[in-house]
């Protein structure tokens, strides 16, 4: 148990120090960030939630802290819904079973990741933009302001798409071959 304990240790170390390098070092690209695939895999890798969502929370505090913050409202949300995506555990637990030696079967588990990815996009898309229609006031209160708002984020969005997925391939398929190859446990392994 302490091995287990000690190997959970280190991957979230190295989590957390990964994710906010790259958003430190790549912050001229907006919103192409790690945060959201590595919630994705925090939630499917370690055995606790609590554990999980400190891992996303933990790469936004520490490169906040060298790209600097905004207004606590849309900061919380921010953090929530980089946070949300620890909550689609148990659907990539269901369809991305790596305990066999591979993904079974492998479509399935390659639509599951784009699902949950493409799901943790549009809600951190709708959901951050329906606050900074809320709290900017740079938009008109009214139906055409906040699709004004939208419109607006659309260029952005195809970053968050293309971050998240790209993020969340690399650190599954990378998690995937590392339990292949004997260097990792699964999450299957992990609740016995």
């Amino acid at each position: 148990m302490k091995r287990q304990n000690l190997a959970e240790g280190v991957v979230l170390v190295a989590l957390i120090s990964f994710g906010a390098l790259f958003r430190i070092l790549f912050r001229d690209l907006p919103n192409f960030a790690p945060v959201a695939g590595l919630a994705l895999f925090a939630g499917y890798y370690f055995r606790s939630w609590s554990l999980a969502l400190c891992v996303p929370l933990g790469v936004m505090t520490l490169s906040d802290l060298v790209l600097g913050g905004y207004e606590w409202q849309m900061m919380a949300l921010v953090y929530g819904m980089l946070a949300a995506p620890v909550l689609l555990r148990g659907p990539l637990r269901k369809y991305l079973n790596v305990s066999q030696g591979r993904w079974s079967p492998a479509c399935r588990a390659v639509a599951g990741l784009i699902a949950c990815s493409l799901g943790a996009s549009l809600a951190f898309f709708f959901v951050t933009n329906f606050g900074s229609w809320m709290w900017s006031g740079i938009y008109e209160m009214s139906p055409t302001g906040l699709l004004h708002c939208y419109a607006q984020a659309l260029p952005f969005f195809r970053y968050t798409l293309a971050g998240d997925l790209f993020f969340a391939v690399v650190l599954f398929t990378g998690y995937a071959a590392a339990v292949q190859m004997g260097a990792a446990r699964t999450p299957a392994a992990a609740t016995s």
